[in-house]
């Protein structure tokens, strides 16, 4: 599959959910011994699988 270029624009709660993600994802990593994972391979495993995040659903 080809890549693409993309830019997105995302709130700070959205950006507080990632690096919160991003955090488990290297703690884990550092504590099986393996390689930390990239910031802009979070990212694209993001734009894949897609982002819901419940907390940021508004409630009426």
């Amino acid at each position: 599959m080809a890549k693409t270029r993309i830019s997105i624009t995302i709130d700070g709660k959205v950006a507080k959910a990632i690096e919160n993600y991003y955090r488990e994802k290297v703690k884990v990593a550092a504590e099986k011994g393996e390689a930390i994972p990239k910031l802009s391979n979070i990212y694209e495993e993001i734009i894949e699988k897609g982002w819901e995040s419940k907390s940021l659903t508004k409630k009426k």
